[in-house]
Order: structure tokens, then C-alpha cells, then sequence
């Protein structure tokens, strides 16, 4: 029987870390792996949430694919192949559960780095602070002109995805993304034009040690900042949250500051964290399953959050989202929007397509998540789609932390 892990109560999905490749591969059996392919490749024809904006066509796919995955030499062969195949819908919320020394890092939690095509020119848009980039000099309004040495339009093309059947800028965006995130292994190499040029030459991207669920900081007397350090799919951050709210049940400002949550998480962690924010049972994310004959919003539903306890936090509220607030951070995100409690200061969100189910092929038993539920801000804007209303331009700014300077004077600026 062929199993499917269905996952859709994680609403906004879950870009955990990859599990490890055992080292060992045994030889490959052709067959099997041909049939995984093509069953894969059903699977996102009959559920893939977004399969009409990814301009792939099915039958080249399954032409490319299916041969590949026949002459795969060993199960580390045949994962390269599973992971070109991914890459073809060109969205970050599709992954692979497993990974190997040549796989690549995820996008968002395992990139340091945000770039996007404008105007045919490669530009970082945001460097995630603290990380090795920002060390190296990277910044934000830099432009990529080599990647490996090789002219960055002449490398993105070389990765492209194969099966389009039309031309799109958002494969580039996400090829380009995934080249300067890098694999586990493979030193990130790549030339930048900023104020002067930047050789970026660095280790593969190695992710934090386990730290705190949560990080509170005083900003004055009058305003703290709650930082949750990308632990939305620990059960543990509730009781953290409850506790760190105690000694702040007076403050006139709290800053809820999601820009490190970009491995996701599940609603049963954020949903309570929600609760504390409001009064009753709203509404805060819509959801949509576009099966055969639905249409939406008629056929969507709302998913609300319930009022908790021991009191509700009155103080006024700013939630501050990056590149790096991924997933369900971006459900929250919207829904303190949708929810009209907090103002939302910062850039685009990671923008990561819908709730992901996870499906695990029937040979290999490598299981893949991709998105099978389109998610909503009440006002009807997709969520990979929403912006926040206090836009940061970190091309444009100056300072340390631009984004909780304006938070800051975002709260300072509301009346009592």
C-alpha cells in the first residue's frame, strides 16, 4: 500500500533540517527507482497546490526523469536526481527528507543570503545578520556577478529547470537563491560589485547550535522585545512564551520579532502563542484545498485561534518579519495583520507556498513534502504574496538593526 503522511494540521508547513544519507548506497535497482519517479510525479499532478503557476509540463518531465532515475548508479545518485526533479517547480517549500554531502542547502533556513533578478541584474536584497556573509562584507543592494567563477546569468541557466513550458523569472529567482546558498559540502564561491568588489570564499553554510526556545530583551522601561528563535515546531515555546510574558504584563509596547523562524513550525505551537494576543475565538488565516470543481474563496475555510490565559496581553504590539520569518511564522505574521492587534514592520517575507503533506515514495521510502493547501490572509492576499504594511529598504538604510529601529519607533509613536 502506498503511504501517504499527510500533514496538513501543520498548517504553514515545516522546512525542518534534512535528515542525514546513510554514507553507505547500495547499488541501485533501475526499476524501482524509474517507478518511484513516475508515482512522484502523479502525486504532484493529483495534490500539488500550486501546480498551475509553475509553468511545468508533466510529460517532459516524466522524459527527463524517468531515464535519469533508471541509470542512477546508487540511492546517492538517485537522491541527485530526486532533488533535480524538486527544483523543477522552483518553489522552497517542496524539500526532500533526506540529504546528502552534495545536496542542497534549503532555502530559507539554510541560506545566508536573499537575491532576486531586477532589471537582468543579480541583487542580494537581504543579508541574514550575524551570519558568515554579513561577516565577509556582504550587503544589501550588492549584485552577484560570478557564481564559481562563471557569469551569474551563464550559471543560473546552467541549473535551470528543464521542463518549463513556459519562460519564468521566478525559476531564475529560485536557482539563483540556491546557487549562493550552496550544498553541505561545497565551499560557497561567488564575486560581488557594492561599493567595491567582494570575493565571497567560504565554507559550506553550518547551522546554529541549539539555543534558547525564546530570547527577551528590554529596549527601555516602557518596551521588550520577544524573539523567537526559530523553534515554532517545539512544543516547549509555549510555556517559555507564558513565562517570559509574566514580568512584561506591564509594558505599554512589546516588539514579537518573527525574523528568525524560517524552518517553520506547527499550529499547535503558534496558535497558543496567538491566543494571548486576542479576546474570543477570530479568525486569522484562510485555506483553500483547490481540488477538482473547487473555486476560491467559496470553497476555503478560516482557521481561528482560541483566547488563552492567565491574562491577555493589552500592551500595544509590533511584529518585525524578514526574509528569514518562513512558514508558519508568516501564518502568525498575517494573522496579527488580519487580526488588526499588532503593526507589521519589515520586508518580504520568505513567501513559502501554502501548508505542506508529506508523501513517501513507495520504493525508496524517501519521503517529500510539498505544498497541498493554498494559505490565505483573511483579506484574500496569498500569503507568499503579502507585504507588510512598514516597508525596510535595507538597500536604503543605515544602523545595526534597521527593521527594530522602526519597530521601535513604530511603538513609540502609538498612543497610550
Amino acid at each position: 500500500m502506498l503511504t501517504v503522511m499527510h500533514r496538513r494540521h501543520l498548517l504553514a508547513g515545516l522546512m525542518a533540517s534534512t535528515l542525514p544519507f546513510p554514507t553507505a548506497a547500495a547499488p541501485a535497482d533501475g526499476a524501482a527507482n524509474a517507478a518511484d519517479v513516475a508515482w512522484l510525479i502523479d502525486q504532484f499532478a493529483a495534490h500539488y497546490a500550486y501546480l498551475p503557476d509553475r509553468h511545468v509540463d508533466l510529460g517532459r518531465l516524466r522524459a527527463i526523469y524517468g531515464p535519469e532515475a533508471r541509470a542512477a548508479g546508487d540511492a546517492h545518485a538517485f537522491l541527485g536526481v530526486l532533488e533535480r526533479l524538486l527544483a523543477e517547480f522552483h518553489d522552497h517549500h517542496i524539500e526532500a527528507g533526506v540529504n546528502n554531502a552534495a545536496s542542497p542547502q534549503l532555502v530559507p533556513t539554510g541560506a545566508e543570503a536573499w537575491a532576486t533578478f531586477r532589471g537582468g541584474r543579480a541583487l542580494i536584497e537581504e543579508v541574514r545578520p550575524g551570519s558568515s556573509l554579513e561577516k565577509a562584507g556582504l550587503r544589501a543592494g550588492d549584485e552577484v556577478i560570478a557564481i564559481a567563477g562563471v557569469p551569474v546569468k551563464q550559471a543560473v541557466a546552467a541549473h535551470a529547470p528543464r521542463a518549463l513550458s513556459a519562460p519564468d523569472p521566478e525559476a531564475d529567482d529560485y536557482t539563483l537563491r540556491v546557487l549562493l546558498a550552496g550544498t553541505h559540502s561545497a565551499r560557497r564561491v561567488f564575486t560581488v560589485r557594492g561599493t567595491a568588489p567582494l570575493a565571497i570564499d567560504l565554507p559550506p553554510h553550518q547551522g546554529a547550535p541549539q539555543g534558547p526556545l525564546l530570547t527577551v530583551r528590554r529596549i527601555d522601561d516602557e518596551i521588550a522585545c520577544l524573539r523567537i528563535e526559530n523553534s515554532l515546531g517545539d512544543p516547549g515555546l509555549v510555556a517559555a512564551f507564558d513565562a517570559a510574558l509574566v514580568p512584561l504584563k506591564t509594558v505599554r509596547g512589546l516588539i514579537l520579532d518573527l525574523r528568525n523562524t524560517p524552518s517553520g513550525g506547527n499550529t499547535d505551537v503558534a496558535e497558543p502563542i496567538l491566543g494571548r494576543f486576542v479576546t474570543g475565538r477570530p479568525g486569522y488565516q484562510r485555506v483553500f484545498d483547490p481540488g477538482p470543481g473547487k473555486a476560491f474563496p467559496k470553497d476555503s475555510y478560516v482557521r481561528w485561534v482560541r483566547a488563552r490565559g492567565p491574562f491577555r496581553v493589552a500592551a500595544n504590539l509590533v511584529v518585525l518579519c524578514d526574509r528569514w520569518t518562513g512558514s508558519m511564522g508568516e501564518g502568525m505574521t498575517i494573522g496579527l495583520d488580519a487580526l488588526g492587534r499588532a503593526q507589521i514592520v519589515g520586508t518580504r517575507m520568505a513567501g513559502l507556498c501554502g501548508a505542506t503533506s508529506g508523501f513517501q515514495l513507495p520504493n525508496s521510502g524517501i519521503g517529500v513534502n510539498f505544498p497541498t493547501e493554498r494559505l490565505y490572509h483573511l483579506n484574500g492576499t496569498p500569503r507568499e504574496k503579502w507585504l507588510p504594511p512598514v516597508r525596510v529598504d535595507l538597500a536604503r538604510e543605515t544602523g545595526a538593526d534597521p527593521i527594530l529601529a522602526r519597530g521601535v519607533a513604530a511603538l513609540r509613536a502609538m498612543p497610550r
